[in-house]
Parts: structure tokens; sequence; C-alpha cells
């Protein structure tokens, strides 16, 4: 079958996002005439002008970190998962994502609830632009994308969610209100990269009568191998705290 955009070229550590199969991709190794995409397979490969070879893949989650437009400060593919794992994440949930951002939570959430629904609410216009943008670029079908203050909007809602993930400001605030719109045995995921408030949003879980309310940080050490030996790479490590709660 033949490969439609967005496709992934691929080699080594380099990856370049192509969404149309016109006009010329110029790399460091060379330029590669997008035409010359069509009617290949995804694992065929395209070369560059200077004969240099790149691997074609699909667009796929582990790409949107890397290829998504960025607006606010995105949620970390660790914590991302993370959220999914400790939440029991089902593929026909409703979700609802407060605090959209560049749309990266809300698109790996969607891509695994397929037969489901993600509701996201992002109060700045700019940031909602960039999320839409990126949604189309995943051809993303179950996202509704609403664009407002969520304390406001969550009013007219009529369904009861699986899900509610914060990461806004005003997040403790807004916990009763989750409680409210939450399912029984539905999860509450408040994302903060600050431990006072982490610690405000625990206790205000636990004032609202959340129950198997857990509280960490994921660490991700990534590893260099040099002939020298072997060591993490130096990095900044810290990125958010996340507080799940089980409505029951």
């Amino acid at each position: 079958m033949a490969i439609e955009p967005p496709v992934v070229l691929i080699r080594g550590k380099d990856s370049f996002l192509v969404e149309r199969f016109e006009g010329e991709l110029h790399t460091h190794k060379g330029i590669i005439r997008l035409e010359e995409l069509k009617g290949k397979n995804y694992g065929d490969e395209v070369a560059t002008h200077l004969g240099v070879k790149y691997r074609i893949m699909p667009f796929k989650p582990a790409d949107f970190f890397k290829h998504f437009k960025r607006g606010a400060t995105p949620v970390m593919p660790k914590d991302i998962g993370a959220i999914i794992a400790y939440t029991g994440l089902s593929p026909d949930s409703l979700i609802l994502d407060a605090g959209t951002g560049s749309g990266m939570l809300a698109a790996y959430l969607a891509y695994f609830n397929k037969y489901g629904e993600v509701v996201t609410v992002e109060k700045r216009k700019d940031f909602a632009k960039i999320a839409r943008r990126n949604f189309k670029l995943a051809r993303l079908k179950n996202i509704h994308q609403i664009v407002g203050d969520v304390r406001f909007v969550a009013e007219g809602f009529k369904r009861e969610f699986d899900l509610i993930v914060l990461d806004m400001k005003g997040d403790v605030e807004f916990i009763p209100k989750a409680k409210r719109i939450l399912k029984k045995s539905g999860y509450l995921a408040v994302y903060n990269p600050y431990f006072e408030a982490t610690k405000n949003a625990y206790e205000v879980m636990v004032k609202e009568g959340f129950k198997e309310i857990e509280s960490f940080e994921v660490i991700k050490t990534d590893l260099e191998f040099k002939r020298v030996g072997t060591r993490p790479v130096t990095k900044v490590w810290h990125t958010g705290f996340i507080v799940i709660g089980r409505n029951v």
C-alpha cells in the first residue's frame, strides 16, 4: 500500500517531517525531491542528490514530541506514559484535558483512546491555534477542542468523564468541580512543576474524598556510551509532579 503524508524521513538521529509530497527538502546531507516519495512504501528509502539515503517511516506518537509545533511547555512523554498507565486508560474513554497548551497530552490520549473522545479546553487562542494545527497534522479525529476558560466551560458538560487531567493555572481550585463531572471509579490527574502546588493539590484531593491517591515524579535518565565509559547525559531532569486519585 502506497504511503500518504505526513511521513518521517529518518537517518540515524536525524528526523525530518514531510507534510506534502511536493517541492524539495533541504538537509545537511543534500536535497530530496519530495515527489519521489509518491508510490513508495513504509520502510523504503529515498536518496538526496548526494546519494545519502533516508528511511521512510509513518508519523507516529513517538514523533509527536519532536515534530509538533510548540506553544506552551508540553507535558513530557515520560509523564504522559505514567498518566496513561496509572489511570488505566481504556480505548473507549471520555477524557477531559484541561489546559491544552500545544496539544501534546491531548494528542497522545486521543491516539490511545481510539474509540473514545478527548475534550480539550484552552483559554489562550494562540495556544489553541497551535494545538489545532498539531491535531490536524496527526490526523486525530476524536478530539473536541474548546477555546475558553474550563471553569466556566465545565458548567455546560452533560456527560461524566472517565479521566480528567489538569495542566493549568488554578488547578487546585478546579478540583472540587472536577470531582462533580467525574464518573464513579474515574480518575483525576494533576500535573504541576512546583512542590507547593502539588502538595496543595494532594491535600484538596484528600479533602474531596478521592482515594488511592498517589503523588510522584518520573525521572528518565538517558545514557551516553563513549569509549572511556558510560554515564548519564547531562540535562535538566525535573519536568513536573503528578498527583493521581480515584473517585470512589
